[in-house]
Parts: C-alpha cells; structure tokens; sequence
C-alpha cells in the first residue's frame, strides 16, 4: 500500500511543477528612442523596459522581448494573442476592441513647428485659424486637438514625419503639428534638418489631458492576469515608481537641434 501511495505521489508532482511555473508573457516592441531603445545585439533598455520589468516582478510574470517588431506588426500580434503586452500606447476605440488599455502616464502632448525664421509667434488657439496646417496621417489626435487644426486655412494630412519637415522647409505648409518625441528624433537623425525649425509656444495639454497605456490583448492565454496587472500599475503609480522612471522632459533631455533652443547656429551656413 506504501509503495503504491509513492507512486501515486510521483506520478502527480511533474503535474504540480508545471502548475507552479510562472506564466511568460510576451512584450511585443520596437525601438522607440529614449523610451526603449532596441539595438542589434543587445537586450532593450531604456525606461519603458525598466518599468515593465518591474510590473512583471509585481503582477508575478517572466516578461519575454519579442524580436524588434515594427508596431503595425505588434497590434496584429496582439489581435491573435501572438503577443501579450504592448506599451506607451495611445487609447483609440479601434484598439481597445482587441486590446485592454491600461493608463499609467500622461503623454506628452503634441509640439507646433514653424521655421526657424518664421517671425510669428503662435501661442494661442485662435492663431491657428491663419495657418495652414499639416498632420501625421494615422496618428492619434485627441479629436479636441484635431478640431481646432480643422479650424485652420488649410489642413494637409502627410504620411510620415519627415515628409512634413520636408513640407514646412519648402513653404508649402505655415506649420506642422506632430508628437513631440517622434519629431525631435526625425529632426536629430537628418543633419539637413538640424536648426532649421522651431517650435511654437503654443501649448496643446490644455485641451484635455491624455494618457499612455500598457495594453494586454484580449486575446492572450493570460488573461487571468488581468486583475493582477491593474493593481500592479496602480502600485507603481500611487507610489511614484511611474513617475520616477519617465522624470525626463524631451525638450531638455539632450541637444534638440531646434533653431531656437541656443544648441546651435539660427541656420545652417
């Protein structure tokens, strides 16, 4: 009877171990500089990848970097539950059919360039009615924001970033209104563009504030994690783990090669 008792205890703890493993969820990201920064041949770092390796070790998972994966390809992961976790998102009501979109972060709000030797000085709403204006085509505008660039003398949706620096150079725009992160990169990354532009003190957080979201897909096999996770990023808000990793303003945060930021010559010799 004691010999099959013994068996009967082996027989059931390679099922208790399995149950007992921690669950591994997979984080899909690509390189989004000064957040996370996704570099060939080594491990991503940067704040976000801080701040997600601590909600792990809160919410009781092994967090998993996906290969460096273009975003368009991450939320089509998250749709299939390919992939678990997303960060730094936007709230769109398209995502959140497919994605649970959790706030942890106010996002930085949305920057108005003119060129460098533009003499105008936007720094109210009802200045915009007299430009025209170009936008990101796909970007996520607070619709609030995006009504008052619809009051302007001419609005110009533009696929990429670059090609609204490319607009605004050549005059064919007044002005561009673009995230403020994304932008000053595109502006660091092409010399051509270095102290060619500046930005307007016009200041979009007031028009409602908005926040960025840890996303978790709907469609993931963790989703009992669910609960775990809310409180976990709760935690790390209430007790200003959030606040201290993402304690850095863009605009100070380095040279940003802007025509009036004092870091360079007004225009290019």
């Amino acid at each position: 009877m004691t010999k099959i008792l013994c068996c009967i205890v082996l027989l059931a703890l390679p099922r208790l171990a399995v149950a007992a493993e921690t669950p591994v969820l997979t984080w899909c990201l690509d390189h989004f500089s000064r957040f996370h920064a996704y570099e060939t041949g080594k491990t991503p770092y940067g704040p976000s990848v801080d701040l997600m390796q601590e909600l792990a070790k809160r919410a009781g998972f092994q967090l998993k970097f996906s290969p460096k994966t273009p975003s368009a390809r991450c939320f089509r992961q998250m749709q299939t539950g390919e992939a678990d976790l997303m960060s730094n998102l936007n709230y769109t009501d398209e995502r959140a059919e497919f994605i649970h979109l959790i706030p942890y972060n106010e996002r930085i709000p949305e920057s108005l360039y003119l060129k460098g030797d533009d003499k105008r000085h936007i720094r109210s709403f009802n200045q915009l009615e007299s430009l025209s204006l170009a936008t990101v085509r796909n970007y996520t505008y607070h619709p609030s924001l995006m009504q008052l660039i619809k009051t302007s003398k001419r609005h110009v949706e533009i696929d990429s970033i670059e090609t609204g620096f490319e607009m605004l150079q050549r005059g064919r725009v007044d002005a561009l209104v673009v995230p403020t992160q994304s932008s000053l990169d595109v502006i660091a990354d092409h010399k051509e563009l270095h102290f060619q532009f500046k930005r307007a003190p016009v200041d979009f957080s007031v028009v409602e504030k908005r926040f960025i979201n840890i996303g978790l897909s709907k469609k993931s096999p963790h989703l009992a994690l669910k609960d775990r996770i809310e409180h976990a990023i709760e935690s790390m808000v209430k007790d200003g783990t959030v606040k201290k990793l993402y304690a850095f303003d863009p605009l100070k945060h380095g040279p940003t090669y802007l025509a009036d930021d004092g870091a360079g010559p007004k225009k290019q010799p």
